[in-house]
């Protein structure tokens, strides 16, 4: 049933794609602002920057379960002064620093709660801390280079191999390659990517569950294979037979994602079903 579960939650994003969808959802100002919805919108009009940039603040601020997208919607639309698309930042994140530094404190006395999502509870709003949300976006611009083409950066790594890669391989060397974005762990790098994928944005697929350092699907997998959440197997090991479990997951890509979700669901309660939402 975990199974099922998580491959629902993993194609929702691209089954809302195929519906039509409201132009009130990429308005920053509007009540039912998505950026997921957003980025699918700006996708169909030919804007692949503005569609990639809007996953990656989507990724990085996450959905609260108590106040939604209000905190993502708070800074892509500039607390009402201005939208921040990507052409606006990345043509000048010096302005954007500056901005934010100022909005800080707005935030702090407006009273309005603004939470980051579930897989970014541990971050920060503070502008004088490392993580701070200007120093992870300022990261990114850098990552994304001097080009501001996400299109561009996405295909250097085909251009640098001087061949087409596969999307297993893609994936990876992208995964490696953002160690330089700031506050993005293993879990930001995964789901930033595998959204890229589920909006269509790219065909790349992970061959890999990146384990070192994870907590919930490293036990899970262990748990599920060995039962057994301490068992020694390699990192390596345990996910080439990982790599082998999701090939029977009836699901057209993104196996890989799914099987994590549901192994660090499934790990919570393995003796008795119970429905997780995401």
């Amino acid at each position: 049933m975990q199974i099922l579960d998580s491959i629902r939650r993993i194609e929702y994003v691209t089954v809302i794609g195929t519906r039509e969808i409201s132009i009130l959802r990429a308005n920053p100002y509007s009540d039912f602002f998505d950026p997921l919805r957003a980025a699918w919108l700006q996708s169909k009009k030919g804007n692949y920057d503005e569609a990639c940039w809007l996953v990656f603040l989507a990724t990085h601020f996450g959905k609260s379960k108590k106040t939604g997208w209000k905190l993502c919607q708070d800074i892509y639309g500039g607390l009402g002064s201005k939208v921040w698309t990507w052409d606006l930042v990345s043509q000048d994140i010096e302005q954007f620093i500056e901005w934010y530094e100022k909005a800080y404190v707005i935030m702090c006395n407006d009273s309005i709660e603004r939470q980051y999502g579930n897989h970014r509870k541990y971050e920060t709003l503070k502008p004088n801390s490392k993580r701070a949300p200007h120093r992870v976006i300022e990261s990114y611009v850098k990552w994304i280079g001097g080009s501001r083409s996400h299109e561009i950066r996405f295909s250097e790594p085909e251009c640098i191999a001087g061949t087409k890669l596969s999307s297993e391989a893609l994936f990876d060397v992208l995964y490696s390659s953002m160690k330089s974005v700031v506050s993005f762990g293993r879990t930001a790098k995964f789901d930033y990517l595998t959204m890229l994928a589920k909006v269509n944005l790219l065909d790349i697929d992970p061959k890999d569950l990146y384990l070192s350092g994870a907590t919930g699907p490293l036990s899970g997998s262990k748990l599920v294979l060995f039962n057994d959440k301490k068992h020694n197997i390699s990192i390596n090991n345990l996910n080439n037979e990982l790599y082998k479990l999701s090939q029977v997951i009836p699901a057209h890509k993104l196996k890989m994602q799914i099987l994590e979700d549901a192994l660090c669901n499934w790990q919570k309660s393995p003796s008795k079903y119970k429905y997780f939402g995401g």
